[in-house]
């Protein structure tokens, strides 16, 4: 509104499009948690089985599709618990640790807490069922939707107070 009250309709246009550029892009990255979760949740997103001994950090970091460095963070937040080699001291990954990673990855690209996620992988490790997780993707998609409507709403209001007599835009309709 400021800038439409300076004069600067087309700034303040390029701030509303901004916007919803934004949530486009958040509905995309959202379509595509869904359909990676969908892998995760049946178990194949490894893409190979996990050796006995384990994974090490930088082969689960690999799996996973993150840097080893994002594993080390998760795990230091308690979101992550891989087990230690008595010997090396090294982190091994068993096949439920690099379900949790992937769960981790998929929910912090979804833009999802650490809180929420660690709420997620206590359902998980509870109960093994994915089903909090699906919960907690159709929230946030029903959020995404919820937002983009009232966007919607807002940017038909900007645009009759534009074309309104005496408003701050021109007085002709599009």
């Amino acid at each position: 509104m400021r800038a439409a009250h300076g004069g600067d309709v087309e700034g303040a246009l390029a701030l509303i499009d901004a916007g919803h550029a934004e949530l486009d892009s958040e509905r995309g990255q959202l379509a595509g948690v869904l359909a990676a979760f969908a892998t995760v949740a049946a178990g194949t997103a490894a893409g190979r089985s996990v050796p006995r001994g384990g994974l090490r950090i930088g082969e689960a970091a690999r799996r996973a599709g993150v840097r080893a460095s994002a594993l080390r963070v998760w795990e230091s937040r308690g979101l992550l618990r891989p087990a230690r080699d008595g010997q090396t001291g090294y982190r091994t990954y068993t096949a439920a640790d690099l379900r949790d990673a992937n769960v981790v990855a998929l929910l912090r690209r979804g833009a999802y807490g650490l809180s929420t996620i660690a709420a997620v992988l206590d359902e998980l490790r509870a109960t093994g069922s994915p089903e909090r997780v699906r919960a907690a993707l159709a929230a946030r998609q029903h959020d995404l939707t919820r937002r983009s409507l009232a966007r919607l709403a807002a940017s038909a209001a900007f645009h009759a107070y534009l074309t309104r007599p005496g408003g701050a835009g021109p007085a002709t309709s599009t």
